[in-house]
């Protein structure tokens, strides 16, 4: 066989491979998108104390994987157990303030006797505590206003819980202070009724003292109420993970005075990984949910995910941007816009447990089933 055959031959060969290369590219692109514009997405979560304070302890190690609920930063509690020890002693001489007036029911008592004294001094004390509730019902009304406003705002997940409980505390607090005030008003308008009779003073006596029975029952409330606070806040001192995950992203040190609201780490969940590939608008037009997805990630060339097309974004990418474009006004480019496209994987792949947020990924979705 002489080179001209052989070179013929050859080219044959080649020409018969690109043939079979081409048609089989064709068809494969045929019945698949494709994009190489994708990342693996996962839910990464900051550890927000809810309290403030300095930091007497931390509990993880960077990159440390923790579960749920697990203890990762430990505040100085000094100050808070300072306030939950005279919480509780108010509430007590509440309690007993409360005992010692129900006990005197029915009996003329010193105090109630010295409220008499005069005429004027009991109009005087009238005053005083309309003026009370006349406040105490000003603030129990913006209370009531914050706690359904931060209700709200709890349901659409835009404040933290713990936002809420204090606004709760607070309202309950303001209530507390109007019923504590209202029963004071009684008291005083009793005592102005058994100063300006002089018959009956044994019944002016007693409806005095039960409203002193109503204002110490309030004030127990009132005292309960703030030691539940000081409780809570207390708590807040364990700053603990909200998810299970790894811990990343350190930005605390023992010692350091930190805020409410400070972000000190964040917990990157493992669990739930997905795909976020950034489709050409041109390429949905037979893409659906369910669809089945190939997923190669950059890091594992030689490992292929299986996943299914879960959702499309609500927008393209370009309108969730700081300044999205306006083409109304400048001069008009047509620019093919590109939309999230959330791609949910198998978990049984034996490269799953590697993954992490952020990787480079290129994605293929069968159209066609």
């Amino acid at each position: 066989m002489n080179k001209t055959t052989l070179f013929r031959l050859g080219g044959i060969i080649i020409l018969v491979a690109a043939l079979f290369f081409g048609y089989s590219e064709f068809s494969y692109l045929q019945r698949h998108e494709t994009t190489d514009d994708a990342q693996i997405d996962g839910d990464v979560n900051p550890v927000i104390p809810k309290a403030g304070g300095y930091v007497k302890a931390i509990r993880f190690k960077d990159n440390q994987y923790v579960k749920a609920g697990d203890t990762l930063v430990v505040l100085d509690d000094a100050d808070y157990r300072i306030r939950v020890a005279q919480a509780e002693a108010a509430l007590q001489s509440a309690m007993a303030s409360a005992g010692v007036t129900r006990s005197n029911v029915g009996v003329a008592s010193a105090t109630v006797q010295s409220s008499q004294a005069g005429v004027q001094t009991a109009r005087n004390q009238v005053l005083t505590a309309q003026a009370n509730v006349t406040a105490a019902q000003a603030r129990f009304r913006q209370a009531s206003q914050d706690f359904d406003r931060y209700g709200r705002l709890l349901a659409e997940k835009t404040v933290p819980q713990q936002q809420f409980d204090a606004i709760q505390a607070q309202r309950d607090a303001a209530q507390a202070q109007l019923q504590a005030a209202q029963a004071q008003l009684q008291t005083a308008q009793a005592q102005v009724s058994a100063a300006g009779t002089q018959t009956g003073v044994t019944n002016s006596q007693r409806r005095a003292t039960e409203g002193q029975i109503s204002v110490a029952q309030a004030t127990v409330k009132q005292r309960q109420t703030e030691l539940d606070m000081a409780n809570l806040q207390l708590s807040y001192t364990v700053v603990r993970a909200p998810i299970s995950g790894i811990v990343s992203k350190r930005s605390v040190q023992i010692g350091q005075l930190v805020q409410p609201g400070q972000a000190l780490c964040s917990v990157v969940g493992n669990s739930s990984l997905w795909v976020t590939a950034n489709f050409k608008e041109t390429q949905l037009n037979e893409m659906k949910p369910g669809q089945t997805v190939e997923v190669e990630v950059d890091a594992f060339d030689d490992q292929k995910l299986v996943g299914h097309v879960g959702s499309f974004a609500g927008a393209t990418g370009a309108k969730f941007t700081l300044l999205p474009p306006d083409n109304a006004t400048g001069n008009y480019v047509k620019v093919v816009q590109r939309v999230p496209v959330r791609i949910d994987l198998d978990k049984n792949s034996p490269v799953f447990a590697s993954l992490r947020p952020g990787m480079s990924a290129t994605v293929a979705v069968d159209i066609k089933k």
